[in-house]
């Protein structure tokens, strides 16, 4: 078995944080964890400016953590990169990692802070002949997948509205829905903007918009974080609701059925079909389809292209928020 010899650099919460005081391998929610549990990557090393973060990294994982990438490639190589600083930072840092020429660059989302940075950060790759991957998470996650196929073959019928609950920013995690709905339902074919609602943390907009997916239009409306967090979604087909619930850690299924009171009409189970998934492991799925990928030239499902779309949508959203 191939073994790919990889870094995380960020050692943040999605870097580090999420799962540092799992004992062991029941829940996989970070780029370290992932890349220590899966036999296929070697952890060689952790990059942070905090002090503190290295230190923790060091202590967990029993490897070198250094302040920045010039005292890394000092000492090391790595074939992969996992990317998990702040958003203004993955463009610059993108583009000085691809000049090293590695094997593949795992990016936090969204890939870029602009649409024509992510365009850029494509085109370095496809020169330097390095895989650029966008940290999607759903699209890899078993549960997804299989909604997906179920989609695909018609068995909800015609997927004829959406309703989503986000929170903390259209781009920080509203960004998570819109490329799920890409993944499921196709190309966004129209923009509108219904609300422009409030700035989480006075920066990142929080608007109530809805998308058109072909014909199917989708509605993402905002939460508010402090009060508690909101990430669900409900898809409405002719033949099943579908409900998206707990971040995606809950996915149900209610088919339709004849109404056993009211002759003629048509109503939904109230004994809901689930999809089993695995949130919990989310991460170790992502770096298990990059792993695939690198080893066996599997399809790459959240590869720098298809994170464009969310990228472009989210400009979209951002413009008419000013405009407005």
């Amino acid at each position: 078995m191939r073994v790919f010899s990889s870094v995380v650099v960020g050692l943040g919460r999605i870097g580090q944080g999420y799962d540092y005081d799992c004992p062991d391998d029941a829940k996989i929610l970070t780029h370290a964890a992932a890349f220590a549990h899966h036999p296929g990557f070697e952890l060689m090393a952790g990059v942070d400016r905090d002090p503190g973060q290295r230190r923790r990294f060091e202590a967990k994982y029993r490897r070198p953590a250094y302040p920045d990438l010039a005292s890394l490639w000092s000492a090391h190589e790595p074939e992969v990169y996992a990317l998990a600083v702040p958003t203004p930072h993955h463009f610059s840092m993108c583009q000085a990692v691809i000049d090293r020429h590695p094997l593949a660059v795992l990016c936090e989302k969204p890939m870029a802070g602009s649409l024509a940075e992510g365009r850029e950060m494509v085109t370095a790759a496809t020169v330097q002949n390095c895989v650029l991957a966008v940290n999607y998470i759903r699209r890899c996650e078993p549960g997804v997948r299989a909604l997906r196929a179920a989609i695909t073959r018609g068995q909800f019928g015609e997927i004829f509205k959406g309703v989503v609950w986000y929170g903390k920013g259209i781009k920080n995690n509203g960004s998570h829905f819109i490329d799920l709905l890409h993944f499921l339902l196709g190309d966004v074919t129209d923009v509108r903007v219904l609300k422009n609602g409030r700035r989480w943390e006075g920066s990142d907009p929080e608007p109530d918009v809805c998308l058109l997916f072909g014909e199917t239009p989708v509605y993402l409306l905002a939460g508010r974080e402090e009060c508690y967090s909101l990430a669900e979604m409900e898809l409405f087909g002719t033949k099943a609701r579908i409900t998206y619930g707990d971040g995606g850690a809950r996915i149900e299924v209610s088919p339709t059925r004849p109404d056993p009171v009211f002759p003629g009409y048509t109503i939904l189970e109230r004994n809901k079909e689930t999809i089993p998934n695995h949130l919990h492991r989310y991460q170790w799925f992502v770096q298990d389809h990059l792993y695939r990928h690198l080893d066996a030239g599997e399809a790459l499902w959240i590869d720098g292209r298809s994170a464009l779309g969310a990228l472009d949508v989210i400009e979209q959203i951002c413009e008419r928020v000013k405009e407005a």
